[in-house]
């Protein structure tokens, strides 16, 4: 199968708070490039497509929201510039898990990390190295 995989296409995030998830997606830079609505088990559900550089974001919006932690914890994305990263999402008040720079002793060479929260509970964590 690893000939048919090119790299990550997206995650699906269920939220219950469509708004709040825009905003806070737009604060890391994304933009909306599709926005429908569709029926699902006969009910109307919102669906927002968001991108920022190659990390794309499908946000739907239903009633109930699959509330269950699963077994994906976090997304993580890449970064060059962890401070700058860091200092940026404390200028725009964007929720840490931990207000911090992270430092990984376990992953190959150093990696420095931290952990946004997004309206809906779900980790984005920042990665360099």
């Amino acid at each position: 199968m690893k000939q048919f995989v090119k790299g990550f296409h997206h995650f699906g995030l269920p939220t219950a708070d469509m708004e709040a998830t825009i905003a806070f997606y737009r604060k890391l830079g994304a933009e909306i490039v599709f926005e429908t609505v569709v029926t699902e088990a006969g009910q109307p559900c919102r669906v927002v497509h968001l991108q920022v550089s190659n990390l794309y974001v499908e946000a739907y919006e239903r009633d109930p929201v699959a509330g269950v932690t699963g077994a994906i914890d976090h997304l993580a994305v890449s970064t060059d510039d962890i401070e700058g990263a860091f200092s940026e999402a404390k200028r725009l008040g964007l929720p840490f898990v931990k207000e911090e720079i992270g430092v990984s002793d376990y992953w190959p060479g150093t990696a420095r990390w931290f952990h946004l929260v997004g309206p809906s509970g779900e980790h984005i964590e920042f990665a360099q190295g």
